[in-house]
């Protein structure tokens, strides 16, 4: 029953894993770009973490973890932040390879923008619910941010794989509160329930990944640039030595 976190963690990774290798989408060369986008992403969430664990927002049953602990956390509630991510990371990447079009016919930077300010002006109202405030306030900051940094491409796709997400979501994090393995006190936050989770895990599950995403294509476009300015660079050389 112990290793119950462990094994959840296990099945989500499993599969994205094995088919990072699979010749059409090949997501283990994207690794790059990937792991310091999942590292940054997972240091943020983990402080914050950390913080709702202390202060009682949330917990862990100790009848589901292993019982070994860095900074107050569970190992396994450690690896949740690498292999959530890197499953719908990988979802992301699929969704790009198969779906070329235009599904979104709204702007999906301004969907995200409107988003992101309503949740910003309406976190004061939710000060006193400490999880409900700080969804609203960082997923405001979050979506905001991200709808002026990426293309309106880009967030097409992120919307469309974190729709997909959703319904393993309701599985894995089903599991995580049904069993319960993470415990919440409701205290902090609205009461309300889809299933067994808070409503504000699935706001939480859409800053999560839009950070890893935004990240993930930020290195990718970072490195586009540089090969473009090395590319450049060498042509030029060349045309003088010629």
């Amino acid at each position: 029953m112990k290793s119950v976190y462990l094994f959840i963690n296990v099945f989500t990774i499993a599969i994205p894993l094995l088919r990072s290798f699979e010749p059409r989408i090949y997501f283990v060369s994207k690794w790059k770009f990937y792991l310091p986008a999942n590292f940054i992403t997972a240091m943020f969430f983990l402080v914050w973490d950390y913080f709702k664990t202390r202060y009682g927002v949330w917990g862990f049953n100790d009848r589901y973890i292993l019982g070994v602990k860095l900074f107050g956390l569970p190992l396994e509630e450690i690896l949740f932040f690498v292999t959530v991510p890197y499953a719908c990371t990988f979802i992301y990447e699929t969704v790009c390879l198969f779906l070329r079009g235009t599904y979104i016919k709204l702007s999906p930077a301004k969907i995200l923008r409107s988003i992101g300010f309503a949740a910003l002006l309406l976190s004061p109202v939710a000060f006193t619910k400490a999880y409900t405030f700080s969804v609203l306030f960082f997923g405001g900051i979050t979506f905001t941010v991200f709808s002026y940094l990426l293309s309106n491409v880009i967030l097409e796709k992120f919307i469309i794989m974190y729709l997909i997400s959703v319904v393993p979501m309701l599985l894995v994090n089903g599991l995580l509160t049904g069993l319960p393995v993470v415990m919440y006190n409701d205290a902090h936050n609205l009461g309300i329930r889809i299933l067994t989770m808070p409503v504000e895990d699935f706001a939480y599950s859409a800053i999560l990944l839009l950070m890893n995403v935004g990240l993930y294509e930020h290195f990718k476009l970072r490195s586009a640039r540089c090969a473009q300015g090395e590319n450049r660079m060498a042509h030029t050389l060349i045309k003088n030595i010629v």
